[in-house]
């Protein structure tokens, strides 16, 4: 799913409903991470935010203080992990 085309449920994107998420764009999928990350759950969040385009998006996003200062931890240690290790095939 990492870069098909999307529509978020009602639930998630009820000012915008029915919008085509294009992922393969990136400011598509920024908005779509935005809006998961704002608005989801963590069962949204597995289902529809990669982990490793979301470090690629982080300083991007447009998020209130309290979904950046959350997630910010996990950014920063993904971050600093190898890539190698950012995959979790080794440990």
């Amino acid at each position: 799913m990492a870069l098909a085309a999307v529509v978020l449920p009602v639930t998630l994107n009820w000012s915008d409903y029915g919008r085509v998420y294009r992922l393969a764009n990136r400011s598509d999928r920024a908005r779509l991470y935005e809006t998961v990350l704002l608005e989801g759950t963590a069962a949204d969040v597995v289902r529809y935010i990669d982990g490793v385009l979301l470090v690629d998006l982080w300083q991007d996003l447009v998020l209130p203080a309290w979904v950046r200062s959350a997630w910010t931890p996990v950014i920063d240690a993904v971050g600093a992990a190898s890539p190698i290790e950012a995959t979790g095939l080794v440990s």
